[in-house]
């Protein structure tokens, strides 16, 4: 599964780059993807390593957190002392913390993360006032979106994801077709942003509640893993090699969004168990999986660094760069905090199983 979320994390990277000329599935479709693996993990781990519903919750903050602040940190510095960025300006920036009540709700949001994806809901007005608009989400010459104030604005995602994480063990425990009736709920919920007023890709991409199926198909995916397990190793192989090949060339088949979409969300969510069960044990693929959210998070930033300084070879320097980077934010920050994540689960088995003997 490494090299899956390695490619949709290039996927995004790929999108957001203006001098690539090759691309793999949209940004939008990898952030997605994103969430169907997202449910196959967490059903996962809840099901084999979090008892401890408390555990859990702390343990996947400790697992976002810490790369997310290093990466703001790193991209306040560069705003004020380069004003690199290519989604805002400093201007953006003034007006918002101009007005208070909006400098209130934008140092929530780019501390605490949660509520930003609604972000894209509002605009922001010359004297940095938040008016709902359910038809905008993205900037235009005249008119900036209140997402523009945020200094990781890639991370409104995560904000769905911790939205995820919050109903996940209770989701985990509950039989497949609730969980079935749950996803149907929210792909009808999606359905119906057609025939209300609002911008349908601001209803199907920053709402939780229509997101929600897509995490969902990862968790029955999950469930699915027995089934797959045992089947020849050669057929895990083939459908991996099916996967890389929807995420690098769908675009190239000329099929409309939504034909590219569904055939991602049911690719992805029928193929995870078997990409899964074929890498779980091979080392270099979890390291190459792990870069994936260094890379979503560190490479507008440089994206920006490169198309402002016009750095030669454009689309090899942000990937250059980017890579390095993560790598760097990887060894030095991820894996550090990880060695504790995982110290704190093994402890908290060592403490059930004492209790359990005691009992016995």
């Amino acid at each position: 599964m490494g090299i899956v979320r390695f490619l949709l994390a290039f996927s995004v990277l790929l999108s957001h780059l203006p001098p690539a000329t090759f691309h793999f599935i949209s940004g939008a479709l990898g952030v997605q993807a994103f969430y169907i693996v997202s449910g196959f993990y967490m059903a996962l781990i809840l099901d084999e390593k979090y008892a401890d519903t408390r555990l859990f919750y702390s343990n996947r903050l400790l697992r976002l957190a810490p790369a997310y602040f290093a990466v703001m940190l790193i991209g306040i510095v560069v705003l004020i002392a380069f004003n690199m960025t290519v989604t805002s300006s400093a201007g953006i920036f003034e007006a918002a913390l101009s007005n208070p009540l909006t400098a209130v709700v934008m140092l929530f949001e780019n501390i605490f993360v949660i509520g930003q994806h609604l972000l894209y809901w509002f605009s922001l007005e010359g004297d940095g006032s938040l008016v709902f608009d359910p038809e905008g989400g993205l900037p235009t010459e005249t008119t900036a979106v209140a997402w523009q104030a945020l200094i990781v604005p890639q991370s409104w995602s995560l904000s769905i994801e911790l939205m995820f994480y919050a109903v996940a063990p209770w989701l985990a425990r509950k039989q497949l077709w609730v969980i079935a009736v749950i996803a149907a709920a929210s792909i009808g919920l999606r359905i119906a942003g057609y025939w209300i007023p609002v911008e349908f890709g601001l209803w199907q991409g920053r709402l939780f509640s229509t997101a929600l199926f897509m995490f969902l198909f990862g968790m029955i995916a999950y469930r699915a893993l027995p089934l797959v397990e045992d089947l020849p190793k050669w057929l895990h192989g083939a459908v991996l090699a099916a996967m890389v090949v929807l995420i690098v060339f769908l675009p190239q088949t000329g099929a409309g969004y939504q034909v590219q979409a569904w055939s991602v969300y049911i690719g992805i969510a029928a193929g995870a168990p078997f990409a899964f069960a074929l890498t779980r044990n091979i080392s270099w693929d979890r390291w190459i999986g792990e870069m994936s959210y260094p890379i979503y998070l560190t490479h507008l930033i440089v994206v920006a660094g490169v198309l402002i300084y016009e750095v030669p070879y454009p689309v090899w320097s942000v990937i250059g760069i980017t890579l390095t980077v993560s790598a760097l934010l990887m060894v030095f920050v991820e894996r550090p905090v990880d060695k504790w994540r995982q110290a704190r689960v093994r402890r908290r088995q060592i403490e059930r199983e004492e209790a359990a003997a005691i009992v016995a």
